[in-house]
């Protein structure tokens, strides 16, 4: 079912844009922020919405906006506080701790698309388009990047291991 009025798409992808920002900026404040902005600017823009590529679209806004503002403080302010692990495991707590600052030292053309299909749920293709880059370069770019968080992370020999296969 494709949504047709402002209420069904935000119901359809609010989730999925403040989820996206939230990873990308790591700030709960500024996700709500831009999903809010970034439905606005797609609903009262001047051209028609068009319904297939719609999540792409808005996904597309929310990194612009993002981006914008992530010029200006160039790192994360703190991990999303529904990501905490619940008290008495710290263990948990510092391995999402050591993933998201290993997140945070990727370079934007590493991060964007990793997050976009990860935490953004689109597809290569869309995530492409919405990147403007070859769906090619598009996977080159995950793989580079999770080469890197596995090096970050003390994981090599993991990627090494997939690699080989």
């Amino acid at each position: 079912m494709e949504p047709t009025t402002f209420e069904a798409m935000y119901a359809a992808y609010s989730d999925d844009v403040f989820r996206y920002i939230r990873y990308l900026t790591g700030n709960e404040d500024t996700a709500a922020e831009i999903t809010a902005e970034t439905f606005f600017r797609a609903w009262t823009g001047r051209g028609r919405i068009r319904l297939n590529t719609a999540k792409s679209y808005l996904l597309s806004i929310a990194r612009n906006l993002a981006r914008d503002g992530f010029r200006e403080s160039r790192r994360w302010k703190s991990p999303p506080a529904e990501l905490a692990a619940p008290e008495g495991a710290s263990d948990s707590r510092l391995d999402l701790e050591r993933t998201l600052a290993a997140l945070a030292e990727l370079s934007q053309d590493y991060r964007d698309p990793l997050l976009l299909t990860a935490a953004g749920g689109l597809t290569y293709d869309e995530a492409a388009a919405v990147l403007r880059i070859p769906v090619a370069t598009l996977k080159v770019r995950i793989y580079r990047a999770r080469l890197k968080l596995a090096t970050l992370l003390g994981r090599e020999e993991i990627v090494k291991h997939e690699h080989s296969r």
